[in-house]
């Protein structure tokens, strides 16, 4: 059978141009699956056809024929796509400055390598991430569709006839550092954008600490009521959470960009060329716009990977911390007659399907799902690492899908959370000045300046006759009601540095002595 090879076509501006001859032969030919023509490749287990509009090969295919296995293919993963690419195209330039890879080849292959960073052919990468083999299939996947782009800008056509996936694209290389290497820098570039979504939240609760920093509301232990505090102090908590979240996240990406890239099958570095290290990583460097290096210890790189562990665990940090966000503005929010009433958010989507004017809190509770989406993939990373065995681990598929999958997720919700629900937060400031006036938790300061009985008496007081712990402490005589409201203001009792100081000058001008 005559291959497609066998006809020669011209490419311009990527159009395929056919005489009227060639095509009649062309279709004579060439097999036809499902009405697609197909074109003949060749490996190790010997010839499979392939789509001919396919810029992937044969090795892809077999994955492809083994089952779609999973929903999660190498193309929804686009910074490891542009990863594994950027290493081909810095092995490209270091072989051609080395002198083992013919100069018209290798810029072929850096042509075709720049058009995949540029974002096209996002469709030929299929392959399911969720696969056994150590993640060849990922490997040769970008291999192929490299080599047949390098074929097609030097012969005009797809095959193996002048570049070839293992043979030039692959060169010096292997899956066991190229896909390892690939997973870091993916991972570092996630975290990058996970760190730029984590501001857009703590941007969003700082400016509402700003603007309700003097706004009392009733604080809640066990979820029942307790002292006064502040919505700026309330909002602020959530904003120096997410500061801290930011800093532990920025530790973590130094050690993205040290990769164990040369350490081919095993760590050994077999079939590398002397020389290539001073070339292939400031290439790299050059073209992902930032500083990689080479690991200390290539079989450590290969073998350990305490680092995904590391930035699952900070992701897994980050999410509970949201999701506790959420569930407290889900919280405050509940109504908007009945429930706490504190907060209003701006409605986004319908509440139920039977009751009109129904809203739920759907932002507050999407930071929960993905919370518990977070927290399983975590427990997978920390199997999958540990799973590891000798010098290969060939459990990174499990790696990829579950933590550049969570940080993708974070970095999507988040910052929606923060414009769509954060930013469009009211508080209900009458209503909460009035509760943290009826709580009795108030009493603490009339326990503070006459004793935790009588403070009891108050507070008993008070819950009987439905008063406020002002009224209730003027009524038992203890305070005057000048006293009352000087020292039970809630705006005062909620800044300690001011009620702290109130308790230390009566203390010492009275000689309370404990």
């Amino acid at each position: 059978m005559l291959s497609p090879s066998f006809f020669h076509y011209s490419l311009t501006e990527k159009k395929r141009h056919f005489s009227l001859g060639a095509v009649l032969i062309y279709a004579m030919h060439i097999p036809k699956k499902g009405g697609t023509l197909m074109r003949a490749d060749h490996d190790l287990l010997g010839e499979i056809y392939v789509p001919d509009t396919a810029y992937y090969g044969g090795q892809t295919q077999r994955a492809l024929d083994l089952g779609d296995m999973a929903p999660m293919k190498l193309a929804d993963y686009p910074e490891l796509i542009r990863a594994m690419t950027a290493i081909k195209k810095a092995y490209a330039i270091t072989h051609k400055e080395l002198g083992v890879l013919a100069p018209e080849k290798a810029d072929a292959i850096c042509r075709a390598a720049d058009e995949v960073l540029s974002g096209e052919y996002s469709d030929q990468f299929p392959v399911d991430i969720i696969a056994g083999g150590g993640g060849v299939a990922i490997n040769m996947n970008v291999n192929e569709v490299l080599a047949n782009r390098a074929n097609e800008i030097l012969t005009g056509q797809k095959g193996d006839s002048a570049v070839h996936g293992n043979t030039h694209v692959n060169m010096g290389q292997s899956t066991n550092d190229t896909l390892p290497a690939a997973m870091k820098l993916a991972l570092g570039s996630d975290l990058k954008r996970v760190i730029d979504a984590v501001k857009t939240v703590r941007d969003a609760y700082e400016s509402k600490a700003a603007e309700y920093r003097d706004t009392v509301k009733v604080s809640r232990t066990c979820i029942q009521d307790a002292v006064p505090m502040t919505f700026g102090q309330f909002f602020g908590a959530a904003a120096s959470f997410l500061t801290r979240q930011i800093e532990e996240l920025a530790v973590l990406l130094p050690s993205c960009f040290a990769i164990p890239l040369g350490a081919t099958a095993v760590g050994t570095g077999l079939n590398s060329y002397a020389g290539y290290e001073k070339i292939v990583f400031p290439a790299l460097s050059e073209i992902l716009g930032k500083t990689i290096a080479q690991e200390e210890n290539l079989f450590d790189g290969l073998q350990f990977g305490d680092i995904y562990v590391k930035a699952s665990g900070a992701l897994k940090a980050l999410a509970t911390g949201l999701s506790k966000m959420g569930r407290d503005l889900r919280l405050l929010s509940s109504g908007p007659r009945s429930g706490l009433m504190e907060i209003t958010i701006a409605p986004m989507q319908n509440g139920s399907s039977i009751m009109p004017g129904k809203v739920n809190p759907a932002l507050p509770e999407l930071m929960n799902v993905v919370a518990y989406h977070v927290v399983g993939a975590d427990a997978a990373v920390t199997m999958a690492v540990e799973g590891g065995e000798l010098e290969l681990n060939v459990w990174e598929p499990v790696i990829i899908v579950n933590l550049l999958g969570a940080a993708k997720v974070l970095a999507n919700a988040m910052p929606l959370f923060a414009t769509r629900c954060v930013a469009t937060i009211t508080v209900n400031q009458e209503r909460c000045l009035a509760d943290a006036e009826k709580s009795l938790a108030s009493a603490a300061v009339v326990s503070a300046l006459v004793g935790y009985k009588k403070g009891t008496q108050v507070a008993h007081l008070a819950s009987e006759k439905n008063l406020t712990i002002k009224e209730a402490a003027v009524l038992s005589g203890y305070l005057t009601r000048e006293e009352a409201e000087r020292f039970l203001d809630p705006v005062m009792l909620a800044n300690a540095k001011k009620s702290g100081k109130l308790l230390l000058d009566i203390a010492l001008k009275e000689h309370r002595i404990r």
